[in-house]
Formats: C-alpha cells, structure tokens, sequence
C-alpha cells in the first residue's frame, strides 16, 4: 500500500495469493483507509484469491445509517461497494447498528464480534486490586453453588474479600444494550451484585448539539463505568461524566470500543484527561491513533480477539461462542 506523487492509492499484492483464503484487515477510519480496502479487495480477486474475508475492526460511516431528508444511507453505500469488487465474507467489531449487517446481501456473511467482554475482564482486575477503605469491614466470600454431575454451565466464582460497589452507566438510550451485557459479564466474573443504570440524552429534535442529560438509577457513593461504542469529539462522555459526579458518583471509568481520535486536530483526549470527575477512559485500538495519548486514555488490545475469529473462521468453528461464558463444549480448532 502506497501513494503516488499526485496523492492516489497505489495497491499491490506483494506475494501470490492464487486459490489462497485471505484476510484483510482494515479499519475504514477515513476515506484514504476506505479506499484502500476497496482497492486491495479489488486487486486479490484480480490476482485469483479463493475467498477474501474483510476484517474492519472500526467501520467508518456506520452512524450514516438512515435516510434522514435528502442524505445518503452512507453505510450502505459501503456495503455496495465491498460487494462489487468482490468481498466473501465480512467480519466487524461493535456496529454502531446490529442492523448494518442487513445491508449485506445474503451472500456475503457478516460477523459481529463484540470485545464488551474483554472490557470488562480488564476493569475486573483492576476493581478486584483495589483495597478496602479505612475502617470498612471485608466481605466474607459465599461458598459458590454445587455444580451437579453432567453440567457444563459454570458456576458464580465467590466474591473477593472486597468487591467496590459498582455501577454500569450507559451513556445515553442507544448504548442500554451494550451495558447490560457489560453488567451481566461482570457479575458473572466478580460474584458481586452490579447495578445498572442509563442516561437519556433527550435531545428536542435530531441533530441537536446542546441538551440536558437525565440521570435513571443508582450511583450516589458507587463507582461507575461509562459505556459507549464510538467517542469522537468527547462531547457526550463530558456530560455523562459532569452528570454523574454531579449525582454523587465515587469515582468514574468509561469504556468506549472505538476511540477515533486520528485526525491530529482532534483534542478529545486532552479535555477528557483535564476533568476530574474522570479516573481513565479505555478504548480499544481498534483505530490507528498516531500520536501519543494522555496517560488517562489507556487502549485495550483486541488482536488477540480477531486472531481467534479469523482462525475459527478458517476451521468452520463457532465465531459467537469465542466469548460465550454460558456453554464452553465448544470443539475447538486446535485440540
């Protein structure tokens, strides 16, 4: 992948790749990375690859996903245009809509993988370390239920001898989804009791920039976790953090599958790390970020989830099941 002098994309496949199964990994974070993406797909299924998968940790566009007075379904046109030049098979993390996999056609497959578990494996670690206040008894852990014969669901570990109270926020109506299912895994990782929690960002009408956020559960003395699925310019995580230390929070994270901060105009980073209500915000580094970020903003590896999913994919094993925590019988590619 290069550039001419007049700035257009040079593509070219370095090695053979006639009758091999490829895999493409790029994020669509601009136009430049789009393009290539399209380019590159075009010139393997010119050069005779057998399948060629698309793995697009961050799908640019995605929140251009309806008809909305004259604009464009941008996310769809996407779609259109990885089909046409060839695309087998398509794999993303965390849409912004479960339902851009409907602007593939049946043909081409769509996996969507969501690293809200992984997430919350980090901020388990880092709430289990953190140590009791002073003077505040332990907890005495509960012996964890007797797993009968022949059952494969794994049972709640016990608590730690101190687990903080802990509440997961959404950050507005749309991420509702998304915090549940972080609770749910962190309940089941912890033992502890999680609540829950959203913001409404009740905006009078589409588009509008300024609005009031309405606070909807419990989190006066808690420690809280943000969550959301793209921060750009940091706007709606700045309400939601004021919000919540306004409401008595103890302390608040955040957690946000994309961070797109690429453009080196963008100063998100920096106004998040200035406010005190503010402990960390974790991303993951699903978007090339060349710059370095404040020491508030941390990134959660996810290679390791893509790894796994490309390798099932090549072995017909189950992509959904890499997270699932209910059944683990799943027959795995290297046993």
């Amino acid at each position: 992948v290069g550039k001419f002098a007049d700035g257009e994309s040079n593509i070219k496949a370095g090695t053979s790749v006639r009758g091999k199964h490829v895999y493409i990994v790029n994020s669509t974070a601009s136009n430049d990375h789009l393009m290539e993406l399209v380019f590159l797909i075009s010139a393997l299924r010119r050069a005779s690859a057998k399948t060629i998968t698309a793995v697009i940790p961050y799908y640019g566009y995605s929140r251009q996903d309806r008809k909305v007075n004259r604009e464009s379904i941008a996310a769809a046109d996407i779609a259109l245009m990885l089909e046409e030049v060839g695309v087998d098979r398509v794999m993303c993390m965390d849409l912004h809509n479960d339902s851009l996999r409907g602007f593939f056609p049946p043909k081409i497959p769509v996996e969507h993988l969501m690293p809200g578990p992984v997430a919350a494996a980090y901020f388990h670690e880092e709430l289990s370390a953190m140590p009791p206040p002073e003077g505040e008894e332990t907890a005495v852990p509960v012996e964890p239920p007797i797993k009968r014969k022949g059952s494969n669901a794994r049972t709640a570990p016990s608590p730690p001898p101190y687990y903080p109270k802990v509440t997961i926020v959404a950050a507005h109506e749309g991420q509702v989804a998304r915090a549940a299912q972080f609770r749910n895994v962190l309940q089941r990782l912890s033992g502890a009791e999680i609540e829950l929690a959203f913001l409404s960002k009740n905006r009078r009408r589409r588009g509008e920039t300024q609005y009031e956020p309405m606070l909807v559960g419990q989190v006066e003395g808690r420690k809280c976790i943000l969550i959301d699925d793209i921060v750009n310019t940091g706007a709606t995580l700045k309400r939601a953090i004021q919000q919540l230390k306004d409401s008595g929070a103890e302390a608040t994270y955040a957690w946000a599958t994309h961070g797109v901060f690429s453009l080196p105009h963008n100063r998100a980073p920096e106004m998040l790390a200035e406010m005190d209500g503010l402990e960390y915000l974790l991303i993951s580094n699903s978007v090339s970020i060349p710059r370095e970020l404040p020491a508030k903003v941390r990134q959660l590896n996810v290679a390791p989830l893509l790894a796994e999913a490309i390798a099932r994919a090549l072995h017909n094993q189950s992509i959904t099941g890499i997270l699932n925590l209910e059944d683990t019988r799943v027959e795995r590619y290297d046993s």
